[in-house]
């Protein structure tokens, strides 16, 4: 933003009679229009896009508003890389496991039979948080770099997920929507090209020795890609597997609850309103899992996501500095979209035994 541009904007909500530039800021000394919430809202969301923390004070007497370049945080990218392949090896350690009968102990060479289902499940789940630190660092809101995270014994997927930190704050219910629909929308199209590519791959023939089975129900996107993609008979190919796995985090991600991505989407199309929808999901999953267990389904798996939606609306909604501006047309479009396909992604019972 040019100092011309920024200073017809500024002069909206603070008279500006004198500016000063020393070192890196730039000092804007005038009278407030208006309250200091207001001039936030109304000028936080320019200056952050154009990489410039936005600040009120009081100096001598004098209001002034400083504004100075974002200071982004070096990451420590070793802690990143390490967990990185940390996740990489319980992925690859679960893909041996459950699709080749790989026992990591007493065969420990054999485990990079499970490469496949690493670099599909890294690819699907690199994606959707690269997605979000790349939209973030965007709108002007610094952002880690993903973490991931290994699961520490063997399970069927291997980790527990990646995240990033927001450091900071949000400017506006753009940014907000931004930031939280990325990570879904490509995370989701990253989950659909591994599944094509995994149906076409052959069947893995599993020998099993005594331990019960696992039936996978799959979600109708999945379904409908089956539909689409010729596919032969027999165990589903890891590299499949992978995409119903990025399928099935993109449904959770994608409830309309506090800190997920559908919470973020949810509060960014309604204002506060989003507050009661994520009060409800919870008890809702509960009671799900508990009508499921007593009808001799495995419930369980939808008593485990209602804590853990519990867990992320405990922290309530994103609270963007700019709350009043609605969003406009096409992000309203997307994010009912975004809502659809939740539930195309979504099961309620994926895994029976």
């Amino acid at each position: 933003m040019a100092l011309g541009e920024s200073l017809d904007k500024i002069n909206t909500v603070f008279h500006v009679y004198e500016v000063k530039k020393m070192g890196d800021a730039i000092k804007f000394f005038g009278d407030p229009l208006t309250d200091g919430v207001t001039i936030y809202k109304t000028l936080w969301g320019d200056f952050a896009q154009k990489g410039s923390n936005l600040e009120l004070r009081r100096e001598y007497g004098e209001f002034v508003l400083i504004a100075t370049p974002f200071k982004h945080e070096k990451d420590n990218i070793c802690i990143n890389i390490i967990l990185a392949v940390l996740t990489a090896f319980t992925t690859m350690i679960s893909g041996a496991f459950f699709f080749y009968n790989v026992n990591p102990i007493a065969n420990p060479f054999l485990i990079y039979r499970g490469l496949p289902f690493a670099i599909a499940i890294m690819f699907v789940l690199g994606s959707h948080e690269l997605a979000h630190y790349l939209t973030a660092r965007r709108r002007g809101i610094k952002a880690s770099l993903p973490f991931f995270i290994p699961l520490p014994f063997i399970s069927p997927i291997g980790t527990l997920g990646a995240v990033i930190k927001l450091r900071g704050a949000i400017p506006d219910r753009k940014s907000l929507f931004d930031v939280g629909v990325s990570g879904p929308i490509v995370g989701l199209l990253a989950s659909v090209l591994v599944t094509v590519v995994g149906l076409t791959l052959p069947p893995v023939t599993i020998t099993h020795s005594g331990e019960p089975t696992m039936i996978i129900s799959v979600p109708i996107l999945f379904q409908l890609i089956e539909r689409v993609v010729p596919t032969t008979s027999g165990t589903m190919h890891p590299v499949a597997f992978a995409g119903w796995v990025g399928m099935l985090v993109t449904s959770l991600n994608l409830l309309p609850v506090g800190q997920l991505d559908g919470g973020h989407i949810a509060r960014a199309l309604s204002g506060d309103k989003g507050k009661y929808v994520s009060s409800l999901v919870p008890p809702l999953m509960f009671l799900s899992g508990l009508y499921y267990s007593m009808r001799g389904f495995n419930g369980q798996m939808l008593l485990f996501w209602g804590l853990f939606a519990l867990l992320f609306s405990v922290g309530g909604h994103a609270q963007p500095i700019n709350d009043t501006a609605k969003l406009d047309s096409k992000r309203v479009l997307l994010g009912v979209i975004a809502f659809i396909l939740c539930l195309a992604c979504f099961t309620p019972l994926p895994l029976q035994a």
